[in-house]
């Protein structure tokens, strides 16, 4: 049994390979530990955890049990090995054992510390199983034995395709060769079998892949097709990812107790504390947040079955105090892992070759950090200075080492020691390796051309053959490392030859343009103006979509050097915006609330800096967004509310600190979004007010404030687009002219201000889009043509602006939707085009933005009504289909992205209205539902999204609307109904939403005609008059709308008749 269902919780140196193995040394009680566990039975149901100091040689203990010690003796050779001293039961299982004597166990190490490249990502939950689901596999194959992980790779592929991800390549590139017959097969129902019949497939590819029959792989694996459908059913980065380790246990749990399963499998786990890497400050569920994966892994897997878990790190687990995946203590063996002993050190000099006791007590002595302590790093060191020395003729003695040295400076004085007895080449070369974060021979060869050290194969031989030299396995055979603690020494002691080699290999990486290493070594020489490059080159690649390359800068995120919580905030915002544009939330969230969490930390000492509280607000008001996003309304609030604190704190202080001024503009204006969004309509126009007032003290201090002129446009935009939607139309225009002044303020101050001139062109399209609502079409044209001319004059400034190329094919589209509505059909498809071309511009920039791919989607949508109102229905369903495409495309990108959810939805609704026009009912049946269930998706990412939930009413009744003309009377009845449910879903969340109380009316409308198809008058009259109400409802908030008046009156005639007709009838 699992931990978590006992406990009811669920939600070629010497330091490397074969030589640092011939010399391992002591350890005796903590690989006998090892060896019992693994020989026991019953098996040992607690988690072995080493932890210690870095340097005390724990990863080379990992490595020691696994390469020499993973065996299983028969019962009656381990009792009698029982009864022997710790050194001789490990000797006879390093050395002495037979091989015919024992069982030799799958193994595998995984180390979170490894350097992420590629899809070797180790502390990735996704990326990082699948490489210990590859190297289990390797290694089991290798032992003659195949591990099945059906449900797993099930999910993997399942998840890879949701995200539009999935290839044979990809297949091909993640998984193990041997399961690439089974996961191809997948990849081929995936791409042509409907969901319904989906579940029923995939398990009888299982059952034949495995050997197996559907009764055998249901008694023994515990896979039914309800588990498939389980899988099918989870929202893939909010559940699914989450469940990953839990079916990666549940198939390695299920494969040891098969009969052909081997006795035990060791799961080794280095490197622990790198998941943190310099945020060690981290508390509470940010901490915790980070190795959950591992957790719920480690607690799922059941140690009963003999599947043993050893993790290594340097700090004792806190697992019994997270709040999800909790592991409490009793389920771990913590073992500390100190120093050496005097006896220890002595065997591990004897085995370096160096037999002098009174040398060996003298080194022992010398590497000592307290009595009967003696640290292994510094021990490896001073046997590399008795073997060079001796490589050179000379044969040290005690007296070489009783000079006294500080602890802290005993790794310098040990690495110039042992460097006098090499040639100056490969002093310096040491040196100059320490810089790279692994290195070749050619790198090593590059580093001696440029820095004019002599370079040949004996002397890179010789160097990598020190105890400071470890080979890299994220490299492959071929590459190494120093180790961590010289590198380090290096740094700080600003080694002039390392610094060279910074600045070399910034030089060789930047003409390479491998920018994220040029980074990391500009990093090295001048932090600051690392972090700041890689701040700015990271803000340039989420500008331009270019998402691989800020992949690749977070690689090396957790190998700069950042001192200081300000700098660590904003990377660490930085990051959650990265996430944010690919809709992955949840990872968004966790930078943002690390963020605050470091400036909080930061404020703990400084309560007083106005920098920090501004830059606190910025991390709170981004993670209110991303709640906006999600639709968690109280925890956007929330989040607006503390950023708006942090401000006012800032204003406190200096209340004429204009960034804090500005920046609380900015929130009072994404208040008054979300309070829009949720139709609490008066406290909005606060916000907004506010807002502006917040702006218009910035500029009674700074009149010059560009970028505040630009905000207090924004905010004036967003104010007359409320005004617009409760039809306030005078206050409206009045608001657009008063931003368009802000503008050309701005502008007027600097003529080039390209934010100014896009933000100009989009309230010029607000202002025509009123005008249009106004029937003031000449106007609303030469706002239009105004806007496209004021993006273009900021694309001729910056031609790779992609805000301005999205915002300018936005007001050409909105052209098109006027040219239509006034008859002007081929301005219209001019317009058009013109939209989908300038969204194809921006795209070429950037590939993968998906706000341009959801806008040329849009365009094609508006196209494909255009070619309805022509009555050219091919080309109809070409742009509907084109635009469904596209939305897909951005979709693969950022399954999350809602705005595409909703507006893909919609297409899919136009489809199906025009199948029916055409009489294609079954096709338009299908779209009605396919737009459905994308509003569900939308809706379970974001179960309170008001327009999905109005959305998704819309299309319900679209649906009853077609199933009424089929005569479909009883499916019809239920699609009104639940339209109705939908829209009531969204009025609890914004009563006063004037769309979703319109368009409700407008069902209960429906549901009348529907009654009254039936003959059924009572009941129709009824909802008439329901709908009579509602649409009143809307007057009342919004008197002024012209076309709900229209509406209402039409139905009050009807109404009216009906009710005389009968009167004269009775």
């Amino acid at each position: 049994m699992s931990i978590n269902k006992k406990t009811g919780r669920r939600h070629s140196s010497r330091s490397e390979g074969n030589n640092a193995l011939e010399l391992f040394t002591g350890r005796y009680e903590f690989t006998r530990l090892f060896a019992k566990y693994l020989n026991s039975d019953p098996p040992h149901e607690q988690i072995l955890f080493f932890y210690g100091d870095g340097g005390n040689g724990k990863s080379l203990l990992l490595r020691f049990l696994r390469t020499r010690c993973c065996k299983r003796f028969p019962k009656d050779i381990w009792q009698q090995l029982e009864t022997k001293s710790d050194a001789k039961v490990i000797e006879y299982i390093d050395k002495l054992a037979d091989s015919r004597d024992y069982v030799p166990i799958i193994s595998v190490i995984h180390d979170f510390g490894q350097q992420p490249r590629g899809d070797d990502q180790p502390q990735d939950p996704f990326y990082g199983l699948l490489m210990l689901r590859r190297n289990l596999a390797n290694a089991a194959k290798a032992l003659g034995y195949r591990l099945h992980f059906p449900l797993y790779d099930f999910a993997c592929v399942w998840y890879l395709h949701q995200q539009g991800k999935l290839t044979r390549e990809r297949i091909r590139d993640i998984f193990p060769q041997e399961e690439l017959e089974l996961l191809n097969e997948l990849v081929e129902i995936l791409s042509g079998i409907p969901g319904v019949g989906l579940a029923k497939a995939v398990l009888g590819i299982f059952s034949k892949c495995l050997s197996q029959g559907f009764t055998v792989l249901q008694r023994k694996w515990r896979v039914n097709e309800d588990d498939v459908r389980t899988i099918q059913a989870m929202e893939p980065d909010s559940e699914l990812i989450d469940e990953l380790p839990r079916l990666f246990a549940a198939d390695l749990n299920a494969a040891m107790r098969q009969p052909e399963a081997p006795p035990r499998i060791v799961l080794f786990f280095d490197t622990h504390e790198a998941f943190w890497g310099q945020e060690r400050h981290l508390t509470g569920q940010l901490r915790f947040q980070r190795d959950e994966w591992l957790r719920y892994l480690v607690g799922e897997v059941e140690l009963s079955a003999g599947i043993m878990v050893v993790v290594a790190g340097r700090e004792q687990p806190r697992w019994d105090e997270a709040s999800r995946f909790n592991i409490p203590a009793r389920f771990i063996d913590t073992q500390l892992i100190s120093h050496f002993s005097a006896t220890d050190a002595d065997t591990y000099l004897r085995r370096a070759g160096i037999e002098d006791a009174e040398l060996c007590e003298g080194i022992i002595t010398y590497a000592s950090v307290a009595p009967g302590q003696v640290h292994p790093f510094y021990l490896g060191l001073c046997a590399d200075v008795v073997w060079q020395a001796q490589q050179r003729g000379q044969n040290l003695t005690a007296a070489d080492f009783r000079t006294a040295v500080d602890a802290d400076h005993k790794p310098k004085e040990l690495i110039e020691r042992l460097l006098r007895y090499v040639g100056r080449d490969i002093e310096y070369a040491v040196h100059a390796l320490s810089a790279c974060r692994a290195f070749d021979y050619e790198l090593y060869r590059q580093l001696g051309t440029v820095l004019e050290f002599d370079v040949s194969k004996p002397d890179f031989e010789i160097l990598t053959e020190f105890s400071f030299v470890w080979n890299d396995q994220r490299q492959g055979g071929n590459w190494y490392r120093i180790h961590d603690l010289l590198r380090r020494l290096d740094d700080e002691i600003n080694n002039p030859k390392t610094r060279q080699a910074h600045a070399m290999l910034e030089k060789y990486y930047r003409g390479r343009r491998d920018i994220a290493e040029a980074i990391y070594h500009t990093n090295r020489l001048d932090w600051e103006q690392g972090v700041e490059e890689w701040i700015e080159v990271f803000e340039q690649g989420l500008k331009l979509s270019r998402y691989e390359q800020c992949r690749i800068l977070l690689e090396i995120r957790n190998e700069l050097s950042i001192k200081s919580d300000f700098h660590l905030g904003s990377v660490s915002q930085f990051e959650g915006d990265y996430f944010v544009q690919l809709a992955r939330h949840s990872e968004a969230k966790q930078e943002y609330l690390e963020a605050i969490s470091t400036y909080n930390h930061s404020l703990a000492l400084a309560p007083d800096d106005n920098e920090i509280l501004n830059n606190k607000g910025n991390a709170l008001q981004s993670l209110g967004d991303v709640y906006t996003k999600l639709a968690q309304h109280p925890q956007a609030l929330d989040a607006y509310t503390q950023a708006l604190a942090a401000y006012n704190s800032s204003l406190d202080l200096e209340p004429e600190y204009i960034y804090a001024l500005n920046n609380k503009g900015t929130v009072l204006q994404r208040l008054g979004d979300l309070q829009t969004r949720l139709a609490q309509y008066p406290q909005a126009l606060v916000s907004y007010s506010e807002a502006i007032a917040s702006y218009n003290h910035s500029l009674v201090i700074s009149p010059n404030y560009n970028e505040v002129l630009n905000n207090k446009g924004i905010a004036l935009q967003k104010l007359g687009d409320l005004q617009t939607k409760l039809a306030q139309n005078s206050q409206a225009l009045q608001s657009y002219e008063q931003a368009i002044i802000a503008y050309n303020s701005a502008l007027k101050i600097d003529p080039d201000y390209t934010y100014a001139l896009n933000n100009q062109g989009l309230v010029l399209q607000r202002l025509g889009d009123l005008q249009a609502k106004l029937a003031q079409h000449l106007q609303a044209l030469k706002s239009y043509e105004q806007a496209i001319n004021t993006y273009n004059n900021a694309l001729t400034l910056a031609p790779d602006y992609i805000y301005a190329l999205n915002n300018k094919g936005l007001a050409l589209q909105r052209l098109g939707d006027l040219q239509t509505k006034v008859v002007q059909p081929r301005q219209a498809l001019i317009s058009y085009s013109q939209a989908i071309t300038t969204h194809d511009s921006a795209l070429s920039l950037a590939p993968n933005d998906i706000c341009a791919l959801n806008n040329k989607a849009i365009a094609l949508q508006r196209l494909g009504y255009l070619h309805i109102k022509l009555e050219q229905y091919p080309q109809a369903l070409d742009s509907y289909s084109q635009a469904i495409a596209t939305y897909d495309h951005a979709l693969t990108l950022a399954p999350n992205y809602i705005s595409a959810l909703n507006n893909k939805g919609i297409a899919l609704q136009k489809l199906g209205y025009l199948q029916t026009q055409l009489e294609k009912y079954p096709l338009a049946l299908v779209s009605y539902r396919e737009a459905i269930a994308t509003y569900n998706r939308a809706l379970a990412i974001a179960p309170d999204d008001v327009y999905a939930l109005n959305n998704k009413g819309a299309v319900l009744q679209r649906l009853g609307y077609l199933q009424t003309k089929l005569a479909q009377y009883q499916q019809a009845l239920q699609s009104y109904l639940d339209a109705i449910a939908s829209y009531d879903s969204s009025l609890s969340l914004a009563p006063n939403d004037i769309c979703a109380l319109n368009n409700k009316a407008s069902v209960l409308s429906c549901l009348g005609d529907l009654y009254d198809e039936l003959y059924q008058g009572q009941e129709a009259m009824e909802y008439w008059q329901a709908a009579l109400s509602m649409f009143s409802r809307c007057l009342d908030i919004a008197p002024s709308d012209e076309y709900i008046r229209n509406l209402r009156d039409q139905l009050q005639v009807f109404v009216n008749n009906l009710k005389v007709r009968k009167f004269l009838i009775d």
